[in-house]
């Protein structure tokens, strides 16, 4: 296992944008007045108010998007329909107008799986969910397709270390697992080093292509296994993280994606968490292994002490 300082590599891929190009579209957009003053008045707009204009226009299109959910929903209820024609599950159904989950699934065996679907991980709204009492497992699902900025890593980091397990440790709650999968994975923006996959399934799911010489393949989603129970200075330090004996739901999925039962293990992140009690009150320390990495070799990544100011 491969230590790393770095929270990009709490997953595997990498966006093919480069920051330095994204740096100079913002100088471009930013000093369009100047660049190409042309441009502006070819539709009768003013140098002087371009700060302003830019302004209301990014904001207008960050609200535009936050606010679209069709993809995402489009996505999400293609997996879990394509699972139940599979067999992987027995039956789902949404049920987010009756509490704050959004979907629920039956797996073959009797058990069922609370989903609350979210955006991107580190936005705000990671941190707004409930575990449903009929729940036997329950499950954040994360689907970021828009965000290209900065590496999935970061944003899967900022979710696990900063929202999840500081909301399991200060409210007494668990969440099971975390998926992070939508219909970027796999495309020649996201690229997936992983194997296996369903064939089929991205036409459906969503209308990003897949990379070249994958094209009609979505990937195997990341999953991330959670501790089984929140942490407790005294009496729960370290809690256990769950295993896929224990995880039907991401061993379903899996199997759904074509990955074999010993293969498995090799195919799910795990988020650890550790909490000591200090003259400040508690503090955590988060650990996220990453694993289906290009070379098989695990990367680890240790966050700083911090404390939990919600107690």
């Amino acid at each position: 296992m491969r230590d790393s300082e770095s929270a990009a590599d709490v997953l595997p891929c990498r966006h093919a944008l480069r920051a330095g190009d994204i740096n100079k579209a913002k100088e471009v957009i930013t000093n369009l007045p100047a660049i190409a003053p042309e441009a502006l008045t070819a539709v009768d707009l003013q140098s002087d108010d371009w700060a302003m204009l830019l302004r209301a226009a990014i904001e207008s299109m960050r609200g535009t998007s936050a606010a679209t959910t069709h993809e995402k929903s489009r996505f999400i209820e293609a997996v879990l329909e394509c699972g139940v024609t599979d067999g992987a599950f027995l039956q789902w159904s949404f049920v987010g107008t009756q509490g704050r989950q959004d979907y629920r699934v039956e797996l073959p065996g009797g058990k069922l799986v609370g989903i609350e679907a979210k955006g991107c991980p580190d936005g705000n709204n990671t941190n707004i969910w409930d575990r449903p009492g009929w729940a036997d497992e329950f499950v954040v699902w994360c689907m970021c397709p828009e965000s290209l900025a900065n590496p999935p890593g970061k944003g899967a980091w900022s979710g696990i270390a900063t929202r999840l397990l500081m909301k399991m440790t200060a409210e007494r709650t668990v969440v099971d697992a975390l998926v992070f999968f939508d219909g970027r994975c796999g495309s020649e923006l996201r690229r997936c080093s992983k194997e296996f996959g369903v064939t089929g399934l991205r036409e459906t799911a969503t209308s990003i292509s897949g990379q070249e010489g994958r094209e009609g393949v979505l990937p195997p989603p990341c999953i991330y296994l959670f501790p089984r129970s929140y942490p407790h200075v005294q009496n729960n330090p370290r809690p256990a993280v769950r295993s896929l004996r224990d995880s039907k739901f991401a061993t379903a999925l899996l199997t759904l994606f074509r990955v074999p039962l010993d293969e498995q293990p090799d195919y799910v992140h795990d988020a650890q968490i550790e909490v000591r009690g200090t003259e400040r009150g508690t503090e955590v320390q988060v650990t996220v292994v990453s694993r289906c990495w290009p070379d098989r070799e695990p990367r680890r990544h240790r966050g700083r002490w911090k404390p939990v100011r919600r107690e």
